[in-house]
């Protein structure tokens, strides 16, 4: 990762060594964090050719305008608006309600509380349809109407959507995303959902300590869980290997084995991807 005097921390992978790469993206999708921005470019053949990750230091306050204003104009894979397809958001104000307790202004009353979302700022509502569920984000409104400006045309949804879009058939599967300061985390017995929240963490153990939480408190054994974890870039490949000592047999989010540094992110852009292609 390199970083440039303005404390901006940038980081890209290829799928080759080839200068066609870029020219060859024709489709895009960007995932949104509060202090960064994570892009994929993919071929008209839905192969993952490249991964952009740029962010900034945390001595500045999350969701700075100016920072993602400045980055949706100079990043190359967003040059082109069209081809971005999708726009998938992390934030930790959020709730699930169940289609069968879900009143709209109810549901955006009760966010509004546990989150203190401010009234000027947006709350959108998504269907988990496999879990007959409701899903609430909370955003500052001027990210959403950042966001609407320059991506009319892409789908924009939360960044663990993906986290509930498969049918699983496996008991206790626990499945992560870690970014550099967060995690999305969904827990679901076969098809039964038991558990989704995205927190901060500083380290490992910290991860660790939040899903044991849980274990204890719905009386689950950690050894039971089969867990699967994708991250936003190679940064935090050290993190995802460390949970390996909390949750031996831990995959990427796709089921495969964890090579590599970019891994993580690979499997978390291939996955994302499926949700808009």
């Amino acid at each position: 990762m390199a970083a440039n005097n303005n404390n901006i921390f940038e980081q890209v992978w290829n799928v080759r060594e080839d200068d066609s790469v870029s020219s060859s993206v024709g489709m895009v999708i960007c995932v949104l964090l509060q202090r960064g921005m994570l892009a994929a470019g993919f071929g008209l053949n839905k192969e993952l050719l490249t991964l952009h990750y740029t962010g900034y230091n945390k001595n500045k306050p999350v969701w700075e305008i100016n920072f993602f204003e400045h980055l949706f104009s100079q990043e190359p894979l967003l040059a082109v608006r069209e081809k971005v397809k999708g726009v998938f958001v992390c934030n930790n104000k959020n709730l699930i309600v169940p289609d069968a307790l879900y009143e709209e202004a109810a549901a955006k009353e009760w966010l509004r509380k546990i989150h203190f979302i401010e009234r000027k700022d947006v709350i959108d509502t998504y269907t988990l349809e496999e879990d007959k569920a409701k899903y609430l984000l909370g955003l500052p409104v001027y990210i959403s109407e950042l966001i609407k400006i320059n991506f009319k045309k892409a789908a924009v949804l939360p960044l663990p959507i993906y986290q509930f879009l498969s049918a699983n058939k496996q008991s206790l599967y626990l499945q992560c995303c870690v970014t550099g300061e967060q995690v999305c985390a969904t827990l679901h017995n076969y098809s039964q959902l038991l558990w989704h929240k995205v927190f901060d963490y500083t380290s490992s153990e910290d991860i660790a300590f939040e899903i044991r939480q849980l274990c204890q408190e719905n009386n689950i054994s950690p050894s039971k869980i089969s867990m699967r974890c994708n991250a936003v870039s190679a940064a935090e490949y050290d993190v995802v290997c460390d949970l390996s000592q909390y949750f031996p047999g831990i995959r990427g989010g796709n089921g495969r084995n964890i090579g590599s540094r970019w891994d993580p992110a690979i499997f978390l852009a291939q996955q994302l991807f499926t949700c808009v292609s």
